[in-house]
């Protein structure tokens, strides 16, 4: 005997409700740091966001040339410097996922999660999914999709975003790159501070040597995570209170 179109709907709404059923939070970004441009994108074209505004899950948003900024979450403990020309989403259905890098570069700052949090933090490129449970980390998404991470505390579980192979764990001082469609390549040195990251350097900048490169870092003193103001000097402690 058939099931009654009216009885069906309801059993299916009925699981949809399930208590195990996992919902996409809905969350806060506080923008606390501007250089030049931050723009939200909206029905009537672009908003510009200065520091003391909030933006919020399903955002897109992008830094100009030559601009950077910063956005926290202090419920999930997350920061964000996000550098110049970068395109992002501030994630809202994926369950977990923060934020969704579509091109540019960020430097992801995580504090360790509470006692008893088992909640995912995830971020997202159109290659990756990275997670972490307290952790800093650098991460850059070329015009083709393609994706490098670089490590410096903590770790991260990166795997490609078509599932094609296993997740890797790459550890402070370590860094990998997954091609699209590809898995990610296995963890390597590499010999760049959070200092040579905020300046620009990166795993394809020559001056930084390849993946695995002996050059010694040169330090964090130009590194300016609270921003963005423009100013190098004690920029430090815009990110010294995360992930520590």
């Amino acid at each position: 005997m058939k099931m009654p179109i009216t009885l069906l709907a309801l059993g299916l709404a009925a699981i949809s409700a399930a208590p195990g059923a996992e919902e996409p939070e809905t969350l806060t970004y506080d923008v606390i740091a501007v250089k030049r441009k931050l723009l939200l994108a909206t029905e009537d074209g672009e908003r510009q966001l200065d520091v003391g505004a909030r933006a919020h899950s399903g955002d897109a948003l992008r830094t100009g040339s030559r601009s950077s900024a910063e956005l926290a979450v202090p419920t999930r403990g997350a920061l964000f410097h996000v550098e110049a020309k970068t395109t992002f989403r501030l994630a809202h259905d994926r369950p977990g996922v923060l934020l969704e890098l579509e091109r540019g570069r960020l430097r992801t700052v995580f504090e360790p999660a509470a006692e008893g949090d088992d909640r995912e933090r995830l971020v997202t490129t159109p290659s990756a999914v990275l997670a972490v449970r307290g952790t800093e980390y650098g991460v850059e998404v070329e015009k083709d999709g393609d994706t490098s991470v670089m490590v410096f505390e903590g770790t991260v579980e990166v795997r490609d975003a078509k599932g094609v192979g296993e997740a890797v764990s790459v550890h402070a001082g370590e860094s990998t790159r997954i091609r699209r469609g590809r898995a990610a390549a296995a963890p390597r040195p590499h010999a760049v501070s959070r200092g040579d990251w905020d300046r620009g350097r990166g795993m394809n900048t020559p001056s930084t040597g390849s993946m695995g490169s002996t050059q010694k870092p040169m330090g964090d003193q130009g590194m300016t995570p609270g921003g963005s103001q423009g100013s190098s000097s004690g920029g430090g402690g815009g990110s010294k209170g995360h992930g520590r």
